[in-house]
């Protein structure tokens, strides 16, 4: 915040300005069925997630053009249902697992924004761009269900409560190993209004990198952003004459 508000004082960077923002996030994984167990987009659900943090904008010329980057704290992951495939010991045959994956990262967004004043206080605009995201923490927790494999009519439950560890290593919950790629990144696609200082925003956000897989399937972000946002100071470069 400091180097952003330094940078934003240099005469050459008049036309900066600077923000807050938060958004409510339905983040769910896409999935691939890359190990021949688990059809595609059949056992997961979203759940509600978040992002908050702080939002530059600076112009490029007097094109409508905005440059926007943002550094976001922000929670990813999926609830997710894995089926039959899971090893057998002596005892039980592991049939189905129900947990949540919940992942804890730093996210930088930049995005280009095309931007159209209908009035002095209206805007709307449209934008693309990147995202690099540095996953910090995370859970998973749930339960596996099994039954016995001298009776098959009794159905146990046994808890999963993961803590994540971030490497590229096949997850197996119900065995207490739940990983996820370290690095995620992706791509914003953005519709959006401003009303004076304040934005309100919608995007859809695809991750390109595999950051959950188990024996059946791979999995990586897929989730919407639906954001409210303030500008704190600046000013946005004025038309020419």
């Amino acid at each position: 915040m400091i180097c952003i508000l330094c940078v934003a004082s240099i005469p050459s960077f008049a036309q900066f300005r600077l923000g807050v923002q938060g958004s409510f996030t339905p983040i769910n994984y896409w999935q691939t069925d890359g190990h021949g167990g688990l059809n595609p987009n059949q056992f997961t659900w979203e759940l509600n997630g978040f992002q908050a943090g702080v939002v530059g904008e600076y112009d490029l010329g007097y094109s409508g053009l905005v440059l926007q980057p943002a550094l976001m704290y922000a929670m990813n992951g999926s609830h997710v249902g894995q089926s039959t495939g899971f090893l057998n010991n002596p005892s039980f045959s592991y049939d189905f697992t129900d947990t949540r994956i919940k992942v804890y990262s730093l996210r930088l967004p930049i995005n280009l924004l095309y931007t159209y004043r209908i009035d002095s206080k209206f805007k709307v605009f449209a934008g693309i761009g990147p995202y690099f995201a540095k996953n910090l923490s995370g859970t998973e927790k749930g339960t596996a269900y099994g039954d016995s494999t001298n009776n098959f009519n009794t159905t146990y439950t046994f808890p999963i409560n993961n803590k994540i560890k971030f490497n590229n290593k096949e997850s197996a919950a119900f065995l207490g190993v739940s990983n996820v790629s370290s690095i995620d990144v992706g791509m914003d696609v953005m519709l959006g209004f401003q009303y004076k200082k304040v934005e309100v925003s919608a995007s859809w956000n695809r991750g390109f990198s595999r950051q959950y897989y188990t024996d059946q399937v791979n999995m990586g972000n897929e989730f919407w952003n639906l954001t409210v946002g303030y500008i704190i100071f600046g000013h946005e470069r004025k038309p020419k004459l």
